[in-house]
């Protein structure tokens, strides 16, 4: 089977236990794993065993449907030099995840639907600082559980969800992390024409790893974003074809920590415009600017951050697999020694593994001058392949370098050296079957002069993954 042999390759030792016990539970229970967004409706007219289990008819002559699915998923990852430093781990994980859903209604008029995720996440043999984390196990507990009412495009949805917004530069639900981050609250989208109002009143989820998880009574955020509808053409030559204004709120108040009591208020928008996207251009071509401030306060703190990236993006859509290449650039704010009563460094507010900012997961953003190349190959219709180079400098030589999670990576010193790293990434998928795709890759972080001048042990990390995911 693909797994086993998959396995034998990369770790014989712990991932035989991980792979077996996968193997136990798809036998068990008849599923294995992969994103779940499009289980309801089958994409391929071939019949297949698990066509009966999707809009199975309720009542007779009424649009009430019953959709089961599921998904079960195994990775084994290993580092050589995690996050730059003298540690080294191998580990597996694996997750289980069985759907249910009842739509009422067509998407052409009014509808309804109850979707609910059942989830069992576990991890095997991470020796890394933190050990298994809240984002890597979890037992037995609903990943989401949400009810939809709409017309049409809009909608709203009220319960456990995931909240991924825009690109989730600032709002991520990444699938990597194998609990998934997802949130309690209500979330309205609505479309008309070629403009969409979005806005969400959540709290995050937290995750407990034996006990039930609940809505984080210390946290909340607001949002309202306006903008384009997915599809929409410009309103005017020369104008962008994408185009999005928001505002988001986070309120954090630990009941034990009120010096750390925190009101943020991030204010931006992104705009695309795109060429060529006509099914008789040979290339398509996209620029994109996103950008957003900062304000509020933290403690006795005001804040006044920022951040920017600009990205443009070439596609030869007649060649062979349509390549593309993506080419950027991106900036955000840090802390400033002149000003103590400020807080200069912007907060990436929910942010995604591996979306941004490298696969690795090493540097975060505030202050940091990210430039990135970014190429997608399709050589065959079942493999997908993505190559990318990252290099990160810092702005200013005052302050420091940060993890995605805005905590402090490495501290500025005495060190006057701009460059911290660079690294590059190659991943792929293998979609061996209808049910079956098979992941890999790696990166490899380079660390700069200001990593090796900040700490003697600093070494170059090397870190790689194999998978298989299965759903149905």
């Amino acid at each position: 089977m693909p797994v086993v042999s998959v396995v034998s390759v990369v770790h014989r030792r712990r991932a035989a236990a991980a792979g077996a016990h996968l193997m136990v539970a798809c036998a068990a229970l008849g599923v294995a794993g992969a994103p779940l967004a499009a289980q309801s409706a089958p994409t391929a007219a071939t019949k297949d065993w698990a066509d009966p289990l999707k809009n199975i008819a309720l009542v007779p002559h009424w649009p009430l449907t019953l959709t089961l699915g599921g998904q079960a998923r195994w990775r084994e990852e290993f580092f050589r030099g995690f996050n730059t430093l003298p540690l080294n781990d191998d580990h597996s994980q694996t997750r289980l995840l069985l759907v249910t859903e009842v739509m009422a209604g067509k998407r052409t008029g009014g509808w309804g639907r109850a979707f609910a995720e059942y989830r069992d996440a576990q991890s095997y043999g991470r020796t890394l600082p933190g050990g298994v984390r809240s984002n890597d196990a979890d037992r037995a507990d609903f990943q989401t559980a949400y009810v939809d009412v709409g017309f049409r495009a809009s909608q709203l949805r009220v319960g456990r969800q995931e909240i991924g917004l825009a690109r989730e530069r600032l709002f991520g639900a990444p699938d990597w992390a194998n609990t998934r981050r997802s949130s309690q609250g209500a979330r309205l989208q609505v479309t008309h024409g070629r403009f969409a109002l979005e806005a969400v009143d959540a709290r995050p989820i937290v995750v407990r790893l034996k006990l039930p998880n609940l809505a984080d009574s210390t946290q909340r955020f607001r949002t309202l974003s306006i903008g384009s509808s997915t599809g929409a053409k410009p309103l005017a030559r020369g104008l962008p074809a994408l185009w999005q204004a928001y505002w988001y709120e986070q309120r954090v108040r630990p009941v034990n920590a009120p010096a750390s009591h925190a009101y943020r208020l991030t204010s931006g928008g992104r705009v695309q415009w795109q060429w060529g996207t006509g099914t008789s251009s040979t290339v398509s071509r996209s620029l994109e600017f996103e950008g957003a401030r900062q304000f509020g306060t933290v403690g006795t703190r005001n804040i006044s951050a920022g951040f920017w990236i600009a990205e443009t993006q070439w596609q030869w859509k007649r060649a062979h697999g349509a390549p593309s290449v993506a080419v950027g650039v991106e900036e955000a704010s840090s802390e400033r020694r002149e000003t103590p009563g400020t807080l200069e460094v912007f907060s990436v507010l929910y942010p995604a593994a591996h979306q941004h900012g490298g696969y690795a997961d090493v540097i975060g953003r505030p202050n940091v001058r990210e430039v990135h190349a970014i190429s997608q190959w399709q050589p065959h219709t079942s493999v997908d392949l993505r190559g990318a180079w990252y290099h990160f400098d810092r702005l200013r030589l005052d302050d420091g370098v940060y993890t995605k999670q805005n905590t402090v990576f490495r501290a500025a010193g005495s060190s006057q050296a701009r460059h911290v790293a660079e690294e590059v990434d190659l991943t792929g998928t293998w979609r061996a079957t209808r049910h079956l795709r098979v992941i890999f890759g790696g990166a490899l972080v380079l660390p700069g002069a200001f990593l090796r001048e900040t700490l003697a042990t600093t070494e170059t990390e090397r870190w790689g993954f194999v998978g298989t995911t299965y759903v149905f």
